[in-house]
């Protein structure tokens, strides 16, 4: 398949502006929470960016409309796609997904199909790429399009008949319209314009002045109708999306060139001025079904103060943070440094992700670092250049219960993982033709592995060392077998740290480094964010970034320049130069050795807890009674994890949903002392029927407020007494 003209390599970021650098220090020094709960996270600067959104962007005839936030204005577009084909899987149109993808400069084929495949066989199947809509009407006469995606640039013509005439038809046989602006800047006039009717609108980085990581996806109410409900809503979310910093900054850009009107800012201050208001506009503008989950389990923590581990609560609760941002927490909320040694020092013209990289590669081992926004891009990126460097092979090997993201490939490496996130069988088919799972903990998964190996089609082998959700390693047999045929074989191994990387797991920067050789591709993120701004990277090998160049060495360029975000890379670079020394992470390896053995000791005596999985920054608490025994992902299972850890939440004054404790890596033996102290304290006395009365009695809490009330009864009363305090700070600050 011809490619069309590679776009020239250069960011989608502009050098930070004086507006950006005062915004990131009041957040810090207000010690305003910024990472919480991922994609989940209610806020109130979220809700009023929803609410602005809503008004703005004219996709259907009334609202509200909803918004996905996002990191960029890819992940947005990828969005845009998997719900054009959810909802024609939902409609029961089974025609093969295709999407057609109007994109003058090739500013997004390259994404679907690097390797030049052809549409069975891309990356992203059944996108096909042309450059205008009479090339479009030329070379696909009779495909029926589940969307039809116009990537906007300024001389666009939204007004030509043969456009106006394929979106048409696509419309007329129910699929999506969508219209991406991500190449229009915010001054632009036509940004927030729909000639054609879009059903759905992209946006990028460019609403945020090309300042941060940022992406927006904007739906009618109609087009959003295939994932709201309370499966679905989770279709597309992400680690850093609708985290407040980057919205507060789309807020202000838009406030800069006039787009908010004075009826606006009555609605934001009364959002800004009042928890119930935020998540009632959150609900409306952002997720609704995730808001009203959220309410039922609390897990819309009002936080007006959020400094190391700890957060403070509108009514002055002490609150540990176990979430951190879903393990982004590093150092902890707002570290007291990241002013005086980043911001006020931060120079726009020096390179500072040539000195991340330098960084990185001294840890990882592995000499090169890609640039990017959030752990799924990374993972994009990462099978892109493995199939570069693979031309003659195929194969992607990884395992059930894999977690990789929710972008278009990304989610490829999600399909068989431990969300239940999708109501429809293969919501979002097609998939990636050759893919190949394993089921790491079959009794003849290495035979499996073996098998696939022999066919000499294996690209790569991609996985988590450590499964996140459930803090499950892979057994270390079938890691073995990874690692001893690497070389027989020829096949590229690849693993996932964005969530196990950054010394999460133990005394290494990475998970893999103790049990197999040293990867040839590794992503990072979450904890490279230090909780202030999205962040993530691919690092490789010598090997893999020559044999990729080879092949599509402007490609490579352009993967090497898209997300490089300057003070981002600064922002990194310093906090892991600050954890990244020996007396520091001595400390931290035997504090929470010492908080393990006390968690232990805590389920052996619990009636309700059953163990502790994992290691050092990255545990969960696993639930042991037999009444409690349901499969790991099961609703029964969620609904009663969920109940439990708001029981511990309430009572414990411990913020840590689905039992995982994944508070900031960079903890002191206080910190966790206290940790180990609370849970002991108040989770005593919980039973067995505590849990399903309070989970009922929860559920119960809008239509039978009542017999709610005498569900739970006491069972939430808090058993810690706790005043909110000065939190306590990393040794190295």
């Amino acid at each position: 398949m011809e490619k069309t003209r590679t776009k020239p390599a250069r960011s989608v970021f502009r050098p930070v502006s004086p507006d950006t650098l005062a915004l990131l220090t009041a957040y810090n020094q207000d010690q305003r929470c910024t990472f919480l709960m991922a994609s989940n996270y209610v806020n109130a600067a979220a809700a009023g960016l929803g609410h602005l959104l809503s008004g703005l962007v004219p996709v259907g005839p009334e609202e509200p409309r909803v918004s996905y936030l996002l990191s960029s204005g890819l992940e947005a577009l990828s969005g845009a796609i998997k719900l054009a084909r959810h909802s024609a899987v939902r409609a029961g149109r089974d025609e093969g997904g295709w999407v057609l993808l109007i994109d003058e400069h090739g500013t997004y084929q390259e994404f679907m199909d690097p390797a030049g495949a052809g549409s069975e066989d891309a990356l992203i199947p059944h996108v096909l790429a042309v450059p205008s809509a009479k090339e479009a009407a030329h070379r696909h006469p009779s495909v029926a399009w589940e969307a039809v995606v116009v990537v906007r640039e300024r001389h666009t013509d939204l007004g030509d008949t043969t456009l106006l005439d394929l979106t048409r038809e696509c419309h007329e046989r129910g699929g999506l319209v969508v219209l991406s602006a991500t190449e229009l800047e915010l001054t632009d006039p036509e940004i927030f314009t729909n000639p054609i009717g879009a059903d759905v609108m992209v946006f990028g980085e460019s609403l945020a002045e090309r300042q941060l990581p940022f992406g927006a996806l904007t739906m009618s109410p109609a087009a959003h109708q295939v994932w709201h409900n309370r499966v679905d809503c989770f279709a597309h979310t992400s680690t850093y999306g609708g985290n407040a910093l980057c919205a507060s900054a789309v807020r202000d850009a838009l406030e800069r060139t006039g787009h908010v009107t004075e009826a606006h800012r009555e609605v934001l201050r009364a959002i800004d001025a009042d928890p119930q208001t935020a998540v009632a506009y959150w609900g409306r503008h952002i997720n609704p079904d995730i808001a009203g989950m959220a309410q039922v389990f609390h897990l819309n923590i009002d936080a007006v103060r959020a400094a190391g581990g700890r957060l403070t609560t509108r009514d002055g609760r002490d609150v540990i943070d176990c979430a951190g941002g879903f393990g982004s927490n590093l150092r902890g909320h707002n570290p007291p440094d990241l002013v005086p040694d980043v911001l006020r020092r931060h120079d726009p013209g020096h390179d500072y992700f040539a000195d991340l990289e330098h960084k990185l590669s001294q840890l990882t081992g592995l000499p090169h670092a890609f640039p990017s926004v959030s752990g799924a891009v990374a993972n994009h990126t990462a099978v892109t250049l493995a199939a570069l460097a693979t031309p003659k092979r195929r194969t992607v090997v990884t395992f059930s219960g894999n977690y990789g993201g929710k972008t278009l490939f990304s989610l490829n490496l999600s399909k068989h993982g431990p969300q239940k996130t999708e109501s429809d069988e293969d919501a979002f088919r097609p998939y990636y033709a050759h893919l190949a799972y394993v089921d790491p903990f079959a009794p003849d998964a290495v035979d499996r592995l073996r098998t696939l190996l022999r066919t000499g089609d294996v690209a790569l082998v991609w996985f988590e060392l450590v499964q996140g959700a459930a803090c499950r390693p892979l057994p270390a047999e079938l890691v073995r077998a990874i690692d001893e045929h690497r070389d027989e074989y020829g096949y590229l191994v690849g693993v996932d740290e964005v969530l196990t990387g950054g010394w999460r797991t133990g005394e290494h920067y990475l998970a893999h480094q103790d049990v197999l050789r040293r990867a040839d591709i590794v992503t990072l993120g979450k904890t490279i964010s230090d909780m202030t701004l999205p962040a993530a990277a691919v690092m490789v090998s010598d090997e893999v970034l020559a044999r990729a160049e080879e092949r599509d060495p402007a490609h490579v360029a352009r993967l090497r320049t898209e997300f490089r975000h300057n003070l981002g890379a600064h922002i990194s670079l310093h906090a892991v130069e600050a954890v990244d020394q020996e007396p520091v992470r001595a400390e931290q390896l035997a504090a929470y050795a010492e908080l393990k053995a006390s968690l232990e000791r805590l389920c052996r005596t619990s009636k309700v807890l059953g163990g502790v999985s994992g290691t050092h920054a990255h545990l969960k608490l696993t639930m042991g009674h037999r009444l409690l025994s349901f499969p790991h992902g099961s609703g029964p299972g969620t609904l009663l994890t969920l109940a439990l850890s708001d029981l511990i939440h309430q009572r414990c004054g411990v913020y840590m949903p689905l039992l995982a404790i994944r508070h900031r890596v960079a903890a002191d033996r206080d910190d966790l002392r206290e940790l180990a102290d609370r849970l002991r304290t108040g989770t005593r006395g919980i039973t067995p029927l505590m849990i399903y009365r309070y989970a009922i009695g929860r559920l119960l809490h809008d239509k039978l407020p009542r017999l709610s009330r005498l569900l739970i009864g006491r069972a939430a009363r808090p058993q810690v007494r706790n005043a909110a305090k000065a939190p306590a700070q990393p040794a190295h600050s």
